[in-house]
């Protein structure tokens, strides 16, 4: 491993209040994880900031490459037609 791809973060303290049941679940959800709740709080916040970003996009965006190709290919059904067309299939 070279020193350039080595990133540096600046890591920033946070207090946070919540009810000790709470303490008590993430803890636990951490060992399950073997992470530490640090790192278990930063990865939902950083979930939080990906949804906000995706949520700015288009909905072709946040599909995988493959999937994004292939949306539209079928044209949306009417669920009621549908329904007709597998009662008659299956009866």
């Amino acid at each position: 491993m070279t020193c350039e791809s080595l990133k540096q973060y600046v890591m920033s303290k946070l207090t946070l209040h919540v009810p000790e049941e709470l303490v008590s679940a993430a803890k636990n959800e951490a060992a399950l994880r073997r992470v530490s709740v640090s790192k278990l709080v930063s990865d939902y916040f950083a979930c939080l900031a990906a949804n906000n970003t995706a949520s700015t996009k288009d909905a072709a965006h946040e599909l995988a490459p493959r999937t994004s190709r292939l949306a539209g290919c079928i044209p949306d059904a009417d669920m009621e037609e549908y329904v007709d067309y597998l009662e008659r299939k299956h009866s």
